[in-house]
């Protein structure tokens, strides 16, 4: 028997583990092969070989797609799971083409979409042009998604000026979460940013920065979803419906109902396509009448320089699991203005369906309205892109973006090269390389933007003597003399309208001066200027902030005692002439002091927080006065007098018994409830 020695199994056991972990290496890598195909291909006109721009593209049933751009190009990447099945290329007016996967990679395929003929002699046309919209309105819960469904997106946004130049380009893939399609929902629905992207000239002086938050055009350019004017029933009555012909969708008979204003209230015109079978919205092409540009105009008028000339809209929706989805919103705002031209362009795509997901977005995730898609926060990660499918850019536009950024690199290039050469000694002649530029620091808010304000209700309490109130005042040398009573009743409180000015020193931090007049049991006013540290509590929820902060308080609390006769039209007060036929009397107290607060504030808006607030003032001892006010003339030349309680001249009773202080006072505590705007 042949013995085998210890050298030997080593020498065995080397060699399985270097095979195995060859064989992993294999498997590994026929793996990451696997792991995603992209598909690049242009769509032509099989007829004309003219591009078939906005085709859709999709596979699994339009699961996973996206739209080729106006040059018929599209690029998209499919999984594994998906890479056995056929791809998908639809158009309205063209019949449905397929193609067998997987393609050679790296090649450009070329579809070519038959174009469809006219049905109108094969098909029956029943009822109205308005009748046919009426039934796919009615019939929109039966053919749209019922249940809230995620759309995976791309988005993207540009703005450039007639010559062509681009002044920025902004991409991203956005979760979007549709609710059910069972009511209108025209206040859209939550959108999350998932990755983000962004090109922006260096000239932005004509950049368009608040344009009306983009990445929500999935809902709010929707018009099943939120029922645009011309398939809602309040407005059928201002619109002339016509059926322009029928034509195909995937082979199937497609109305093409067009819509024209009837009267000027009419917001469109244009076309909606609708299937003869199922009746149900296959998409439309429309755009803005000149009364619905002034009228959105109009509603964007706080935001500025936002005027264009006209506005049109491409939508469509896929089919997908019996029920339709949107799938593209194309939207263009372009204004012809000697010296303000410029075209806006906003366009999203659907790339992925997910019915089983559908849990809204935590709110810190949520967009907001009021953000600008140009100055997210979004984290910018390059290798995301790699694998992700997105809008092909047409060619000439990659080609300018390439060209200016070339020119940028140039121009840093020599920049950083004349200041190395400059360094140097004049005996050297090398020249150090150029470091590499760093990355721009976030754009922090502008001083005017770290202004903010907010209006309340504050509640005063008082202390107030109960008991009746004498006062008398003769000035010594003198003919005006004024006597008045009142009765005072204890307790009793004020209500204060304050408006504040804030300024936010940092995120947490905010100065603010506030302000307002003081009605109820007495008259007066309050001011307060102080720091403020504000704290969310709530990360991934609605904000909840906790306020905390410290004021100094002015509190001015007066009880009017009437007016008087003046006779002496040389009357000196306290180094103030008082010249006027008229006086009126007050009895105040001022009470100064330092205010500790805490407070909550919740964010019920883009910009909007209602919070609630109270606070204790350590009060100093209060002065005591006595007013008088000219009440002739205009109110900027009306003089005032104040006379201490102290003078000789006044005289203050209350119960009989002589006082030199006020008889009422602010309680410590106060409360506050009221709006915030902005900020944060």
């Amino acid at each position: 028997m042949l013995g085998v020695g210890p050298s030997a199994f080593t020498f065995f056991a080397r060699m399985l583990r270097f095979l195995l972990l060859g064989l992993l290496v294999l498997l590994t890598t026929a793996a990451g092969a696997q792991q995603l195909s992209t598909v690049k291909g242009r769509v032509l006109d099989a007829q004309t070989r003219k591009p078939v721009p906005y085709a859709l593209v999709g596979v699994a049933g339009n699961q996973l797609g996206t739209s080729a751009n106006e040059e018929g190009r599209f690029s998209l990447s499919i999984p594994p799971e998906y890479q056995p099945q056929a791809l998908e290329i639809t158009f309205i007016g063209y019949r449905k083409a397929t193609l067998p996967l997987p393609v050679p990679a790296g090649q450009e395929v070329q579809i070519l979409l038959e174009p469809a003929p006219t049905q109108l002699a094969n098909v029956t046309v029943s009822g109205s042009a308005l009748g046919i919209v009426r039934a796919a309105v009615a019939r929109i819960p039966r053919n749209f998604a019922t249940r809230p469904v995620q759309l995976t997106g791309f988005y993207r946004e540009s703005s450039n000026v007639p010559e062509g130049k681009y002044l920025y380009l902004a991409e991203g893939v956005l979760r979007v979460r549709k609710e059910s399609y069972r009511t209108a929902h025209p206040t859209g629905g939550d959108v999350e940013l998932v990755q983000t992207r962004k090109y922006e000239a260096r000239d932005t002086s004509r950049t368009q920065l608040n344009w009306q938050a983009g990445p929500l055009i999935p809902h709010r350019f929707d018009f099943v979803y939120n029922r645009a004017d011309f398939i809602s029933k309040a407005h059928y009555a201002e619109y002339d419906y016509q059926i322009a012909d029928v034509t195909t969708y995937n082979g199937r008979p497609v109305y093409a109902i067009s819509f024209k204003p009837r009267s000027a209230k009419a917001n469109y015109q244009g076309r909606v396509f609708i299937d003869l079978d199922s009746y149900a919205f296959l998409g439309a092409d429309f755009s803005l009448t000149p009364g619905g540009v002034k009228r959105y105009q109009a509603g964007f008028a706080a935001m500025g320089d936002y005027a264009y000339s006209r506005r049109s809209r491409q939508v469509s929706y896929q089919r997908y699991a019996g029920r339709w989805y949107l799938k593209r919103v194309w939207d263009q705002a372009a204004s012809q203005q000697p010296g303000r031209a410029y075209q806006h362009t906003s366009e999203f795509i659907t790339t992925a369906i997910d019915t089983a997901k559908s849990r809204r977005p935590a709110y810190a995730d949520r967009f907001r309205p009021d953000d600008v898609f140009l100055r997210n926060s979004v984290a910018y990660d390059s290798t995301f892109w790699e694998n992700f499918t997105t809008l092909v850019l047409p060619r000439q536009v990659e080609q300018q973006l390439l060209d200016e950024e070339r020119q940028r690199k140039a121009e840093q290039l020599f920049s950083d090269s004349t200041a190395a050469a400059a360094a140097q000694p004049a005996t050297t002649d090398t020249v150090a390389p150029a470091p590499a530029p760093l990355p721009a620091p976030p754009r922090g808010k502008s001083f005017l933007e770290r202004f903010s304000y907010s209006s309340s209700l504050a509640v005063v309490p008082l202390q107030i003597a109960e008991g009746n109130l004498e006062v008398a005042y003769a000035p010594a040398g003198s003919s005006f003399s004024a006597v008045s009573s009142r009765q005072l009743e204890a307790g009793g409180a004020g209500i204060a309208l304050r408006f504040d000015y804030l300024f936010w020193l940092s995120r947490h931090w905010q100065l603010h001066y506030g302000a307002g007049g003081l009605r109820g049991a007495l008259q007066g006013g309050l001011q307060a200027i102080g720091v403020r540290y504000v704290h969310n509590l709530s990360q991934r929820r609605r904000p909840v902030y906790v306020r905390a902060g410290l004021d100094y308080s002015r509190i001015v609390l007066r009880q009017r005692l009437g007016r008087f006769d003046n006779p002496d039209a040389d009357l000196q007060v306290s180094g103030t002439q008082l010249g006027a036929s008229r006086l009126a009397l007050g009895l105040q107290s001022i009470t100064k002091g330092v205010a500790p607060q805490l407070g909550l504030e919740v964010k019920v808006g883009a910009t909007l927080y209602l919070f609630m607030e109270a606070s204790y003032c350590i009060q100093a001892a209060p002065n005591s006065e006595l007013l008088l006010d000219e009440k002739k003339g205009f109110f900027l030349s009306r003089n005032s007098a104040r006379v201490p309680l102290s003078s000789p001249d006044v005289h203050v009773q209350l119960h009989a018994q002589a006082r030199q202080s006020a008889p009422f006072l602010p309680r410590p505590l106060q409360l506050r409830v009221g709006i915030a705007v902005g900020g944060h």
